[in-house]
């Protein structure tokens, strides 16, 4: 009898959260929540992330009795069935190839002999099942200040007074002829200008007081150098002079020198005592900030733990050398241990519970191993 296993197992993942498979692994469906991509446009509905484990293969009972209800079997024909689907699927998944479940996934083995699973875009939870994406976009909105049209006050009754708080509108304009010696121009209007005035010859004062100091501190600057080159040029000469009498026929003695050759680097100044001084302060300090640096970096922190992290467990030594040779490459300390096959993983020193997460992470995301356990903690 022919029987379609990844059928029943598409059917049974719409009806339970875990389906195991015995004797091979078992799949997880996480609910997520419809998620909104505003770059795209699109409001995506609720689904089921579904991922899968080779560790748990313990017999659930779920795709056994389903099998056997559908086709009107037995349990033990039924187990066999399924049993018959797992070595054929193992026997592809040995000899490199990939094995595709219909609107479940593929299933692959890596270079460590594990099986990785890339889900289908199949929506397994049955209340959102067979809803489409939405197309959403912006609505743009314009508004407008609509005016409404002035409603002029009621007019009083004879005898009555109405206090209103609108301005009485202005009275009609009239032409008043005046005698051209009675205009004069109102006085106030020069203020403004007298204080603006005001201000902007302050700020040119300030303008120039800054730039009369800048130009004080030029001129001192430079003096002082001046006055520091002349004074050394002046020690120079001193030393020269100094000198000179030693040389052969440059005195009144008749005593020769005894050493000629002390006599030819008369003209190198030698180096003041405060020059040397500090040349042994840099070269003391480049000692010390080179051998601090050193113990720094050969030192384990203190109150440090040590920590050992599996990454895999392998049956051919040449996939362990493998998995060993990337580890080195990318600067993990490698540990390995032959027991029960070919264990591999990093050793590391670490000071808070959080960096042996981080050490996880960072392994899954370099190896693609998701059960990495801690040996030693």
């Amino acid at each position: 009898m022919q029987i379609d296993i990844p059928a029943h197992i598409e059917k049974l993942l719409f009806l339970h959260d875990t389906l195991t498979i015995p004797g091979f692994g078992s799949f997880t469906a996480t609910k997520i929540s419809a998620t909104a991509d505003y770059v795209g446009g699109t409001v995506s509905p609720p689904s089921k992330s579904l991922t899968f484990s080779e560790n748990i293969t313990t017999d659930d009972g779920i795709l056994v009795n389903d099998v056997a209800l559908t086709h009107g079997i037995s349990a033990e024909e039924a187990r066999q069935i399924v049993q018959n689907f797992v070595q054929d699927t193992q026997s592809k998944l040995d000899q490199r190839e990939i094995v595709t479940l219909p609107a479940v996934g593929r299933l692959y083995k890596n270079y460590v002999q594990k099986i990785q699973f890339l889900p289908d875009t199949t929506n397994f939870s049955p209340e959102s099942f067979g809803l489409p994406p939405l197309q959403f976009s912006p609505i743009a909105r314009s508004r407008e200040v609509e005016k409404t049209a002035d409603v002029p006050p009621p007019a009083p009754a004879p005898g009555s007074t109405i206090r209103t708080n609108t301005t009485p509108p202005p009275p009609p304009a009239t032409t008043v002829k005046t005698p051209p010696q009675t205009a004069t121009p109102p006085a106030v209007a020069t203020e403004p200008y007298v204080q603006s005035s005001a201000r902007a010859g302050g700020a040119k004062w300030a303008t120039a007081l800054g730039i009369f100091l800048l130009l004080c501190a030029l001129s001192g600057g430079y003096w002082l150098w001046q006055h520091q080159k002349a004074k050394l040029a002046n020690a120079n000469r001193q030393n020269n002079e100094q000198v000179e009498p030693l040389l052969p026929g440059a005195g009144k003695t008749n005593e020769a020198p005894k050493k000629t050759e002390q006599l030819v680097a008369v003209d190198e100044v030698p180096p003041t005592p405060e020059e040397e001084n500090e040349r042994k302060i840099q070269e003391s300090i480049a000692e010390r900030t080179q051998a601090a640096r050193e113990e720094v970096k050969n030192a384990i922190p203190k109150g440090a733990r040590e920590c050992i992290l599996i990454v895999a467990t392998l049956r051919e030594k040449a996939n362990a050398d493998r998995l060993e040779q990337m580890l080195s490459e990318e600067g993990f300390e490698v540990y390995s241990l032959q027991k029960n096959g070919y264990q591999v993983g990093i050793r590391f020193h670490y000071t808070q519970a959080k960096e042996v997460q981080e050490k996880i992470v960072t392994l899954q995301n370099l190896t693609g191993e998701k059960n990495i356990w801690i040996k030693k903690k």
